[in-house]
């Protein structure tokens, strides 16, 4: 489903003062009238911004009045435009080139991710502190938006002897630091990727099996 985009506070005056200046004409003589409605207040907005920029330029230093008249109508022009785009993808919903036609800027079609992939290549050693262990394995990259640690004392076989590691999660796949529960005894970690699909296919091989002291 692709929208039009939202302004947003931390935008850039300068982005700000043209998209509404861009809209807001083409808002208003929309042959929709509750998107012209808004597209007119849109340019009414516009016209208030453009007035307390050209004060607030003036006077950088000395105008804090007209400064914080510049922010009040800046969120103006943002609540007036962003009330527009609502309508605009209430009336015209998944129509990207009339929302381009309207001067806004339409959003990005969201690609799905799939479930991560079982992992590979994990590693585990003794941290150079004791009481530490050391985890790496083979990155995700963008395909992975965290990983899961679980950590087992006992036959790495039997599910029951998994349990979450300290921490419980990165979103790095190198040089992870962990804090084994019990310390001087084979120990074993997997890890599983996670993303917008959810959980990965399946948790990875076990790896480590040392002690760690």
């Amino acid at each position: 489903m692709r929208k039009a985009n939202k302004l947003k506070v931390h935008d850039s005056d300068e982005h700000i003062a043209e998209e509404l200046n861009t809209a807001g004409p083409l808002l208003a003589g929309d042959g929709n009238v509750d998107v012209a409605a808004l597209g007119a207040l849109v340019v009414s907005a516009d016209a208030a911004y453009v007035a307390s920029r050209t004060a607030d330029n003036a006077a950088q230093v000395a105008a804090e009045t007209a400064t914080d008249t510049k922010n009040s109508k800046k969120s103006l022009g943002i609540t007036a435009y962003n009330n527009a785009v609502d309508e605009v993808n209430k009336v015209y919903p998944n129509d990207p080139d009339k929302v381009t036609a309207l001067g806004l800027n339409a959003s990005k079609e969201r690609t799905n991710k799939g479930n991560c992939p079982k992992i590979t290549g994990g590693k585990a050693e003794q941290w150079i502190h004791d009481g530490f262990a050391q985890l790496s394995w083979d990155s995700l990259g963008v395909l992975a938006d965290y990983y899961t640690l679980e950590e087992a004392t006992g036959d790495p076989a039997v599910e029951t002897n998994w349990y979450a590691a300290n921490p419980p999660d990165s979103k790095e796949a190198k040089k992870v630091i962990v804090k084994p529960k019990t310390l001087n005894v084979p120990t074993n970690w997997r890890v599983t990727g996670h993303n917008t699909a959810g959980v990965g296919v399946a948790p990875s091989d076990a790896f480590g099996g040392d002690p760690i002291h």
